[in-house]
């Protein structure tokens, strides 16, 4: 169901999100401006905040605050990571003849992610213990 306080709350989680991918990608643009390694970054950054946060809401909170989950799971890493950004980047590698890098870079996205969300998720279970 449609509520108005929930729509800002994504909203304004989502803009943060994407401020922080395009400054996570300025920065890392002007150490390798010849590779994709920004949308790189920010997406293994947000599958290892994914997994603190599945751990967390799964694990830790007494009481799922559902506002702070559509916060950080749909609003803020929804902004930060993106496939589309993924997808032309993948894209423009194929277009200048580089199939091995955009192969490279396929593999680093899809599973670095999930091994990442592993890993943030796999840490806040074994701090609880």
């Amino acid at each position: 169901m449609f509520n108005i306080t929930n729509f800002f709350i994504v909203g304004i989680a989502a803009a943060i999100g994407a401020w922080f991918r395009w400054g996570i990608g300025y920065l890392i643009f002007a150490l390798y401006p010849s590779l994709p390694l920004g949308t790189l970054a920010v997406n293994l950054i947000g599958g290892f905040l994914m997994g603190l946060s599945i751990a967390y809401f799964q694990n830790i909170a007494l009481v799922i605050n559902e506002e702070l989950k559509l916060f950080i799971n749909i609003g803020f890493l929804g902004g930060l990571t993106t496939f589309s950004a993924y997808t032309s980047d993948i894209f423009s590698l194929l277009q200048k003849g580089e199939v091995q890098t955009s192969f490279l870079f396929l593999i680093g996205h899809v599973f670095g992610s999930m091994i990442m969300a592993f890993i943030g998720w796999y840490i806040l279970i074994t701090l609880m213990d």
